[in-house]
């Protein structure tokens, strides 16, 4: 979807990356399995990560199997079909699939609109998994929609349908109560996804004359680079902020299988993105882990 919730690889023990990857492979194999091989492309490593949290939390049974697959015919770890890899997958299809629906209404060209068509027929077999998470989407929009039409100048403001979506999605994909801190974390961490593609797309926006709120919030805008350096002590006191309460709800979890690497991400990764971010002078490429 995004790409921005990431593992700070330096870091990374051997076990926690074939972890990891095989969470990626996981739901890069069911979504084949249940939508073809093309919809595969949408995974991304935000929802490598939600994989990673929510079989921890729900205790699901994780096996691991090492096999090939279509796109790589070298065998790897790779997480085996369940229930909820399959309520994830549908999620990520829905969410990818929103994602090339608000391209296409922001005018970004012939790239979404092959996406929105290659994911139509997916999303509605996604719909049918997960109805709960299409009309939780479907509301987060209207809400975003708004937001942006308000213009208005508030980081917070700006974030919240976002955040609030991604804070209700663990709940929804594993069908149970989900406890205050699980909600938190995921609030900061779908807070951090926004903000930080805001960051990210700041001379896309302002060439567009897309709503962006660190542009109506931060004053005149020259190139990136200057308008960073001009706002730096208050970009990072966002950003640490978000990952701060994050690593705090973190802090009060108890995990099992995946605690390691979930730390990492939450305390390395959410951090070097962030510096990352500020230290561009361009548009990030695609993350590769």
């Amino acid at each position: 979807m995004y790409g921005y919730i990431v593992p700070q690889k330096s870091t990374m023990s051997a076990s926690d990356f074939v972890l990891y990857r095989s969470f990626y492979c996981g739901v890069c194999c069911e979504t084949g399995r249940m939508y073809g091989q093309l919809p595969r492309f949408t995974t991304n490593y935000d929802f490598a990560f939600l994989s990673a949290l929510l079989h921890d939390y729900g205790q699901a049974n994780v096996v691991i199997e090492e096999r090939p697959c279509v796109l790589n015919p070298k065998k790897k770890a790779i997480l085996q079909s369940n229930e909820l890899l399959k309520r994830i997958a549908a999620a990520n299809i829905i969410l990818c699939y929103q994602k090339a629906d608000d391209g296409v209404v922001d005018g970004d060209g012939l790239k979404y609109r092959a996406l929105r068509r290659m994911l139509r027929k997916p999303c509605k077999l996604a719909q049918s998994i997960c109805p709960e998470v299409w009309e939780r989407v479907k509301r987060s929009v209207k809400e975003q929609s708004a937001v942006e039409k308000s213009k208005t100048s508030s980081i917070d403001r700006a974030a919240d349908p976002f955040a609030s979506l991604m804070r209700d999605l663990p709940e929804l994909i594993l069908g149970v109560q989900t406890d205050d801190n699980l909600k938190s974390l995921c609030y900061n961490v779908g807070k951090f996804v926004y903000l930080a593609d805001a960051l990210d797309d700041l001379v896309d926006d302002r060439k567009h004359k897309r709503y962006n709120p660190f542009l109506l919030s931060m004053g005149e805008f020259k190139n990136r680079a200057c308008f960073i350096k001009a706002n730096r002590e208050q970009l990072e006191f966002i950003f640490n902020g978000i990952c701060g309460r994050a690593e705090e709800c973190f802090s009060r979890m108890r995990f099992t299988q995946s605690y390691s690497l979930i730390r990492n991400i939450v305390f390395g990764g959410m951090r070097s993105k962030a510096k990352e971010l500020l230290d561009s002078t361009k548009k990030l490429k695609p993350p590769r882990i």
